[in-house]
């Protein structure tokens, strides 16, 4: 822990974390102390990380498992567990808020972004505080929420292989809202593009529903704003937060982020 600080990036959420270089492996102590910290501020920056997949790889293992992801066009192809996010790779900015992979039965509890390539400007990435969304409810609406359920499946992109379709396309049910297996926290969370409806109401009233929730409940008060630097590792708590992308940059630019997703728990609310 010797010269290791967290410092908070925004009044939300967010902390920029230096003093460890992530080439180098994670003793047990700052494993914990780093998955702490992930719980509390719900998205680390390391800033002026150089790393080979290899030791991308080793570092995101402390925060669980590395998963396999659904979209196995873009994965690296000696290092299947690490997707490529790159717009000449085929893909478009995902500039809709979500949270990944809810189309499975255990979702990641992180996903980490490694900066590349980042173009001159533009092409960020905002996290939004699931946590403080649902605290921000009336109480009323709070219980609600609680009570629902969605329904999740992969969304369609047409370059999905079958062979992930027929592994990652059977409806999973998840809470809308969860509690937090390290903080003990409630957050709003649902994939707004990945639930086919929620229980018990139409899919067209279930996306009215999500979208009119999300409209009123992120702002600039519960986003913290990442803008890329060339060697940041941004981690992402995927159990108490929402993501976007940001298309604002020059496509005769390149945008590329390793990301790997990394192994969490069945969601729940206790």
């Amino acid at each position: 822990m010797s010269g290791v600080t967290i410092a908070p990036l925004h009044p939300s959420l967010g902390a920029e974390v230096t003093g460890i270089d992530l080439s180098k492996p994670v003793d047990e102590p700052m494993r914990q102390t780093l998955t702490r910290a992930l719980a509390d501020h719900l998205a680390l920056v390391f800033h002026d990380q150089s790393l080979t997949p290899a030791q991308y790889l080793s570092a995101a293992s402390a925060f669980g498992p590395p998963m396999e992801q659904h979209y196995s066009q873009h994965n690296m192809p000696d290092f299947p567990l690490i997707g490529l996010i790159w717009h000449r790779n085929g893909q478009q900015p995902a500039e809709q808020w979500h949270t990944d992979h809810t189309n499975r039965e255990r979702p990641p509890a992180a996903t980490i972004l490694y900066g590349v390539e980042i173009p001159s400007a533009g092409g960020g990435t905002s996290v939004a505080n699931m946590r403080e969304a649902y605290a921000r409810l009336p109480e009323d609406e709070r219980r609600r929420l609680e009570s629902l359920t969605t329904f999740n499946a992969l969304d369609g992109h047409a370059d999905t292989r079958e062979e992930d379709r027929a592994k990652y396309d059977r409806p999973i049910e998840h809470p809308m809202v969860r509690t937090h297996p390290v903080h003990g926290s409630r957050a709003v969370y649902f994939h707004i593009s990945k639930a086919t409806h929620i229980a018990g109401m139409t899919p067209e009233a279930s996306k009215l529903y999500m979208r009119e929730l999300l409209d009123r409940t992120i702002d600039p008060a519960v986003v913290y704003h990442h803008r890329w630097r060339k060697g940041d590792v941004l981690i992402i708590d995927n159990r108490a937060t929402m993501h976007r992308a940001h298309g604002d940059y020059d496509r005769s630019e390149n945008r590329v982020l390793w990301r790997i997703i990394v192994e969490g728990d069945r969601p729940r609310l206790v």
